[in-house]
Parts: structure tokens; C-alpha cells; sequence
């Protein structure tokens, strides 16, 4: 995902922690026993520096509450910065469900119909060639139906569809950047205004501090620098091989775990007057094909029955970072998890400590 290549060497390896939390609240496990903060704070941090993840940012929310927020290890292993709580982070494909929250407020407002063809806003032509891309729609984009691949560039650097849209499940990028495009064109903005107009319609609203799609230079003395195979990369923007599109509507988010927190709170306690956009983003899409392994798709999030409730999650991938998230609507339970090492989830790193806490790891 990124265009600069590794640049610092590995010095040293160690960690640092900061910590915001009230040390005399106990944080409860899914099965209902406690753990202090200090524990999970140690657990943690000796988890990040066993296995060499270099920094960490955790929120975790019970009740429809965020009660816990730590940052662990560095911005960057060469300098070793440390991470803090306000340390931003590249949110990954977490981006997905912030768009496509935005998009169901779009439907709201009747800007957009979820089962009309894209083309009848905003031909493509670069699938011009090929009839079927006249069918895909805004759910069918949504829930990873459109028959786009997850980029271009997976296919020798050509938009191709490669199953009939709606059909068959295939994850794509794609086809976020095409609905980006579609409702950059219906609302008659830039990249940078469609990022402001999500500034107003879900940022402000669900009190989030900072969540931007589009990148200012002066956000590098808050980003963590990535890092592939313990080696920092760079705290630029998200740049997806020689694109110009400055908003990446599956990737280019940068946030806070804390932000992100908000956000899922905001899906789990919704505004009166969104609860019906937020339950039709989160309610499972009969109509649509489904991932194997009994993994489900809204609108927003992937789903999957754990025990008798049902888990909303995604992960995320931009090569030197990774991210991970689920909660439990009806528990208002939920964790956040940003990093800027490429190998967070890989390491297993991200299932201990979803395991600590009692929970179910699964990693698809």
C-alpha cells in the first residue's frame, strides 16, 4: 500500500507504556470476571515485547462506555518515540465501516439508492468494455459483491470484473473506490470535501476528536511510522501504489483508538434519530453471497455468531500496519486494536490479548 520503502535500521528492541486509565476500575472480561488495569497494562506490554510488535494503541468499551485506553511501545523503533493515547494510526481497512456509514446517511438524505446501478450516476470507463459492471449497486459494492477484485493492480494493473456482480463474495477494495467516486460525483465535491462533509455528518455528531480520510502534512508529528519486518517505514500519507486519489474509501482513514471506540459506540448507541440507518447498516444481507467459515455481511461490518451473540469485526492491512476491531451490539461490549507493525496479527499478538479478556479469538 505504501510507495517509500524501509529506511531505518533496527536498533533496539524495548517498550514503553502510557497509560490513561483510573487504575482502581477493574475492566470485565466477556464471561464477567475482572481484570485490573495494571494487569492488562503488563500483559500487554510484555506481549508487545516478546513478540516485537513495535507500537500498540488498545480502547476497549463496556456498556456502551470506552473504560479503558493505553498506548504501548514506540511511534518509531529508530527513534524511540513513544506511542501516546493521541498517537494517530492508520486505520486500515477499518476505513470500510466509516464509509459505508457515511454512504447509509447519504441514503437518508435520498442522495443515493442502494439497489440502483452505479453507472446510472457515474459510468466507469474503465470497465466500459464489459456489460456486467451496469448491475453493480451500492450494496452489492458494500458487501464485497461487485465482482471487482480488491485492486487493480491484482490483475496486471486493469479493472476487470471477475464474477458476475452479486453472484459470488470477492473482498474489494474496488468497489469502495468506485462508490467513493459515484458519490464524490453526486454530491459535487473533491476528495477533500467529500472528507469534510464526513467531518459533519459522523465525526462531529458521535463527539470523535479526530478520523480524517484525507492527509495534511502537518498529521505526521501525531502518526506512528510503520513498520515492516521491525524496520520503520514512514508517517506519510496512505498511498496506494501511483494512484492520485487522495481518499481511500477502504484504507486511508487515520485515527485514534479512542476515536475509533467512539465511533463503534455510536453503531452499538445510536442517535434516535439514525437507529434505523445504523440497524439497516448492521443487519445481515440475506440477498447477498455470504464468506465461507459462516461469516455473514452488512452493510458495515462482517458477522459471525459467537456463542449466542453475534460479533461484528473487521481487520485491517495496509502492509505496515495492521488494525482490528469487533463488538457485540447488544452487550455494548467492544475493542479496538491499531498498530503500526506489520506483524500485530501475525505474531498472534492481537488473539492473546482477545483471549486474555475471555473472548473467542477468529482471524479471517
Amino acid at each position: 500500500m505504501k510507495r517509500r520503502f524501509l529506511i531505518f535500521v533496527l536498533l533496539l528492541w524495548g517498550g514503553s507504556l502510557v497509560s490513561c486509565q483510573d487504575q482502581s476500575n477493574g475492566i470485565s472480561t466477556i464471561k464477567g470476571h475482572e481484570v485490573s488495569p495494571t494487569d492488562l497494562d503488563n500483559f500487554i506490554q510484555n506481549q508487545i515485547d516478546s513478540l516485537k510488535v513495535a507500537g500498540l494503541s488498545v480502547a476497549i468499551i463496556r456498556d456502551n462506555k470506552m473504560v479503558y485506553n493505553n498506548a504501548f511501545g514506540f511511534k518509531s523503533l529508530a527513534t524511540k518515540e513513544k506511542c501516546t493515547p493521541e498517537t494517530l494510526f492508520e486505520a486500515c481497512s477499518l476505513s470500510k465501516p466509516v464509509f459505508a456509514y457515511f454512504v447509509m446517511l447519504q441514503v437518508k438524505k435520498g442522495i443515493i439508492d442502494l439497489d440502483k446501478p452505479l453507472y446510472e450516476y457515474l459510468p466507469n470507463d474503465d470497465l466500459a468494455d464489459d456489460g456486467r459492471y451496469k448491475t453493480i449497486t451500492a450494496r452489492m459494492a458494500l458487501c464485497h459483491a461487485s465482482g471487482l477484485p480488491n485492486w487493480r493492480e491484482n490483475t496486471n494493473g486493469q479493472l476487470k470484473i471477475l464474477f458476475q456482480p452479486g453472484a459470488e463474495f470477492g473482498y474489494s477494495g474496488e468497489g469502495y473506490q468506485y462508490l467513493k467516486d459515484v458519490l464524490s460525483h453526486l454530491l459535487k465535491v473533491d476528495d477533500r470535501g467529500l472528507d469534510k462533509l464526513i467531518q459533519n455528518d459522523v465525526v462531529a455528531p458521535l463527539g470523535i476528536d479526530f478520523m480524517k480520510f484525507t492527509w495534511e502534512d502537518t498529521y505526521s508529528s501525531k502518526k506512528a511510522f510503520g513498520h515492516r519486518n521491525g524496520v520503520p517505514t514512514d508517517n506519510g500519507p496512505v498511498l496506494l501504489n501511483d494512484r492520485d486519489d487522495t481518499f481511500g474509501a477502504g484504507y486511508s482513514l487515520h485515527t485514534t483508538s479512542s476515536d475509533y471506540a467512539k465511533f463503534l459506540i455510536g453503531m452499538m448507541e445510536p442517535h434516535l434519530q439514525q437507529r434505523k440507518f445504523v440497524d439497516e447498516a448492521l443487519v445481515s444481507q440475506n440477498g447477498m453471497p455470504n464468506e465461507a467459515g459462516e461469516l455473514h455481511r452488512s452493510m458495515a461490518f462482517p458477522i459471525k455468531k459467537v456463542g449466542e451473540r453475534l460479533r461484528y469485526y473487521h481487520s485491517g492491512n495496509n502492509g505496515d500496519f495492521r488494525a482490528y476491531c469487533h463488538f457485540y451490539k447488544e452487550k455494548g461490549y467492544g475493542i479496538v486494536m491499531l498498530s503500526n507493525s506489520d506483524n500485530f496479527l501475525s505474531s498472534r499478538c492481537a488473539q492473546r490479548i482477545i483471549e486474555y479478556l475471555e473472548d473467542v479469538w477468529f482471524y479471517v
